[in-house]
């Protein structure tokens, strides 16, 4: 998996609209749900706020609204609001809000707010991207015939799998491995490896 995913919190007072931005919230790799709030009063309660990059904010909520929490000049995280009432956009976005998404929230638009708000991240933090994909190793270390092999990931053409063991193609040469097909897709989850049979 990924390390450095976005952390994002869901300050949502209706339990429906909660469980479905949940589960939309899960459906997007590079998030990370920190936390679900009832209330923006929790929130500020909330300990690790400081690391929270995006805020998916209801509008009309207990104790305190979700402008007058944008309002409060408390966070620096991406906020997409989330509400029934479309006569708060025009505030919210004089508020620098990323997007603003009517209920029923919709999967197609929740994406395509997230990745608006994802940009607007990767923009103002470019380095913690790059070191994103410093961390991914561009190698596999290969146990082949009692020696251990590293093969380039831009050299696998393909991976196929026998019974316990895997054949491993490259430009050049091919490579029998005791492994499983799991455990080989594991190691390439973080590269554009498409699994065409079962």
């Amino acid at each position: 998996m990924m390390e450095n995913k976005i952390k994002c919190v869901i300050l949502e007072d209706e339990q429906h609209t909660s469980r479905l931005m949940v589960n939309y919230v899960s459906k997007i790799q590079q998030l990370d749900l920190v936390g679900v709030f009832l209330s923006p009063i929790e929130l500020l309660n909330f300990k690790g706020l400081k690391e929270v990059q995006i805020i998916y904010l209801d509008i009309q909520m207990p104790d305190m609204t979700g402008l007058d929490f944008l309002k409060s000049n408390c966070i620096n995280a991406e906020v997409i609001i989330t509400t029934a009432y479309s006569e708060h956009a025009l505030e919210g976005y004089e508020l620098n809000v990323i997007d603003y998404l009517l209920k029923p929230v919709e999967l197609p638009r929740f994406i395509q707010a997230t990745q608006k708000a994802i940009e607007q991240i990767l923009l103002k933090h470019p380095s913690k991207i790059i070191q994103q994909f410093l961390d991914v190793p561009n190698y596999l270390m290969l146990k082949v015939d009692k020696k251990i092999v590293k093969v380039l990931i831009k050299d696998i053409v393909y991976i196929q799998s026998d019974w316990n063991y895997i054949h491993v193609y490259t430009k050049n040469q091919k490579y029998m491995v005791l492994s499983t097909m799991k455990s080989i897709e594991e190691s390439l989850e973080e590269f554009s490896f498409i699994r065409i049979h079962k």
